[in-house]
């Protein structure tokens, strides 16, 4: 399950004051989060469950949940057009994700490496870099949040709080795994990775002007392949790889042999307006 549908991810967010909890849909279980807006009144939010609704599914579910409104970022392409079906109004576009398949074997997982990615190993693994693992310290002051947050002002993008991944290593020991590359004894690059059942999730990548000449980044990421593989992961989610908004990201996950996939959009279900009255059937929904 993805890591928004994890009980790891409930957990660290009651820890840090939040309103979730597991629920019942149908033959299915969900991660909802709650938050009461002034003004506004109950909010619910249901992130990346793959819920496999029915039209008539999605039209009871914010009443379901009994909440006013009700956001839904849907995990597939097949929810998204029920809800679209049932009159939800969507907010975002669908994006696309990359998710990596690892195997006990490294020849397999070498094997579907692309070309250009493998060459960039080749030069990363002949640099002497030094690559460690640690389990990352319950602590918000964690040394790589304050070079991410330098880093996303330079990349504009919004890195998950300090407090949240602080609060997931405190929740479950081991549950942050972070991979440094040390050049002589300078830290050039650095990877971390959350832990949630037999997955992986891929949340922090930051590296140095020298790091990146080194190609530290394939080195830590194939480590990171192998000894999360060896702990028990047999999927890491690389998160968002839109080549249209971040080319050079898309191309780093995809060269790891990652498959992409649509997901299904951000919706919404407001008492404030009624639902649109659409046909049953309605085509699919491909905008990337």
């Amino acid at each position: 399950m993805p890591l928004q549908q994890s009980p790891l991810w409930l957990a660290a967010t009651r820890l840090v004051g939040g309103d979730g909890e597991m629920v019942e849909l149908g033959p299915r279980r969900a991660v909802v989060l709650r938050r009461r807006l002034r003004f506004v009144g109950d909010l619910a939010l249901l992130s990346r469950a793959d819920l496999q609704l029915s039209r008539s599914d999605a039209a009871q579910l914010r009443e379901t949940l009994d909440a006013k409104h009700l956001v839904v970022n849907a995990e597939t392409e097949a929810d998204a057009r029920a809800l679209a079906a049932a009159g939800y109004h969507r907010l975002f576009a669908p994006r696309i994700v990359a998710e990596l398949t690892l195997d006990p074997c490294l020849d397999k997982m070498a094997a579907r490496l692309h070309q250009k990615w493998r060459n960039r190993l080749r030069h990363g693994q002949a640099q002497n870099l030094v690559i460690q693992r640690r389990p990352m310290p319950p602590d918000k002051r964690f040394w790589l949040f304050k070079a991410e947050a330098i880093q996303s002002l330079r990349k504009w993008y919004q890195p998950l709080p300090p407090d949240m991944i602080a609060a997931m290593a405190a929740c479950q020991a081991g549950a942050v795994q972070v991979f440094t590359a040390y050049h002589m004894g300078h830290r050039v690059g650095a990877m971390l990775f959350l832990r949630h059942g037999r997955q992986a999730t891929y949340q922090i990548g930051w590296s140095t002007a020298e790091g990146r000449r080194m190609s530290a980044g394939p080195a830590l990421m194939w480590r990171a392949m192998i000894e999360l593989q060896a702990m028990g992961a047999e999927r890491i989610d690389l998160g968002a790889a839109d080549k249209s908004l971040a080319p050079g990201l898309a191309r780093f996950k995809r060269g790891t042999g990652a498959e992409l996939r649509p997901l299904g959009g951000t919706w919404l279900d407001t008492c404030w307006s009624r639902r649109r009255r659409r046909p049953a059937q309605v085509p699919a929904l491909l905008v990337r």
